[in-house]
């Protein structure tokens, strides 16, 4: 499994504010990498949610495309802000 990164996704890693929560390809990586189960999205990609605190999460976007996995994007987002009801 390939993972590769849109450019987008790739400029994030380098604002600061996604710095101060130490989110970077190896966080996302060893994320995707140990997911069992996928969310579709409203637009029909799919979202992974990692704990990064205490108070927030990080939610991963993402389409595969054969056997390899393309990041789109990604957000920290407060706990419970995308949970289902």
């Amino acid at each position: 499994m390939k993972i590769t990164y849109t450019r987008h996704a790739e400029d994030k890693l380098e604002r600061p504010d996604i710095k101060k929560f130490k989110v970077d390809k190896t966080l996302i990586e060893n994320s995707l990498g140990k997911s069992k189960h996928k969310n579709k999205t409203k637009s029909g990609e799919f979202a992974h949610f990692v704990s990064i605190s205490v108070r927030h999460d990080l939610r991963i976007i993402y389409d595969i495309i054969g056997t390899d996995i393309k990041v789109i994007t990604f957000h920290i987002a407060k706990k419970g802000r995308y949970d289902k009801t």
